[in-house]
C-alpha cells in the first residue's frame, strides 16, 4: 500500500511536471511572436508620401488649402499648409511645412484608441530655411498637448520629438498641428517648421514581462497541487 501511494505522487508529480513543461512551451511561443511582431502605425500617410494627382512634384513646393484632401489621411485647416520636397529642409521625400503661403496652417487627424492603453506619439522637426529661429507646433494629442520649436539656429537641425497620453475611453482620439512661434518670436507667416514622419504606436509590454507571468502562475498553481497531495 505504501508503495502504491509514492507511485501515485510520483505519477501526478509527473503530469504537474509535464504541463509546466507545456506551459513553457507555449510561453516560448508566445514570446518569440510577440518579440517578432512589427508595430503598427496607427496614423494614415505618416511621411506625406501619399498625395493627390497634381501635387506631385520633385522639387519644391505647393500650397495645400485648408478644407483640400490632397494629402491622404489629413485634414487641412487654418489657412494652408505647403507640401515640401528636396527644398527648404525637406526631411525625408514630402515633408510639410506647417505656414502654408500664407501661413497659419493645421493638420489634423484621427485614430482609434482603447481604454487603459497608452500611445506614443513621435515625429521630425525642422525649420524652413526662409524663417526666424523660433518657428515651431503646437501639438494637441489626445489627451496631452505640448509646444515643440525650431530653436537652433541652424535651419537643418533636426529635432525627434515625442509625446504620450493614456486613453481614458475607448472609441476615436485626435493628434493635431499647428504652426507656432516661441514666446519673443514672430510667427513667419511663410516659412515654419517642417514636420515629417509622424506615428502613433501602442505602448507594448516586453516579451520578457508575458513570460515571466505566465510560469510564475504556473508554478504556484504546482505547488499548490504538489501541497494537497502530501
Amino acid at each position: 500500500m505504501i508503495s502504491l501511494k509514492v507511485t501515485l505522487i510520483s505519477t501526478e508529480q509527473g503530469n504537474q511536471i509535464m504541463k509546466i513543461a507545456t506551459i513553457a512551451a507555449v510561453v516560448a511561443l508566445f514570446a518569440a511572436g510577440t518579440a517578432s511582431a512589427s508595430p503598427v502605425n496607427l496614423i494614415t500617410n505618416g511621411n506625406f508620401e501619399t498625395v493627390a494627382t497634381g501635387y506631385t512634384l520633385n522639387s519644391g513646393f505647393k500650397v495645400i488649402n485648408s478644407g483640400s484632401s490632397a494629402l491622404t489621411g489629413w485634414t487641412v485647416g487654418a489657412s494652408s499648409v505647403d507640401l515640401i520636397r528636396n527644398a527648404y529642409n525637406a526631411i525625408d521625400g514630402y515633408s510639410v511645412d506647417m505656414l502654408g503661403t500664407p501661413g497659419p496652417g493645421f493638420l489634423s487627424q484621427s485614430f482609434s484608441v482603447i481604454a487603459g492603453q497608452t500611445y506614443n506619439l513621435s515625429f521630425d522637426m525642422a525649420r524652413n530655411s526662409g524663417g526666424p529661429a523660433g518657428q515651431g507646433v503646437a501639438v494637441s494629442f489626445g489627451g496631452a498637448a505640448g509646444n515643440f520649436y525650431s530653436t537652433a539656429a541652424a535651419s537643418n537641425t533636426l529635432y525627434s520629438n515625442t509625446l504620450s497620453f493614456t486613453a481614458a475611453t475607448t472609441g476615436l482620439a485626435t493628434l493635431s498641428f499647428a504652426s507656432a512661434a516661441k514666446a519673443g518670436t514672430p510667427l513667419d507667416k511663410f516659412s515654419g517648421a517642417v514636420i515629417d514622419n509622424v506615428s502613433v504606436m501602442t505602448a507594448v509590454p516586453e516579451p520578457e514581462t508575458y513570460a515571466m507571468l505566465l510560469a510564475g502562475l504556473g508554478l504556484m498553481g504546482f505547488l499548490r497541487r504538489r501541497k494537497a497531495a502530501k
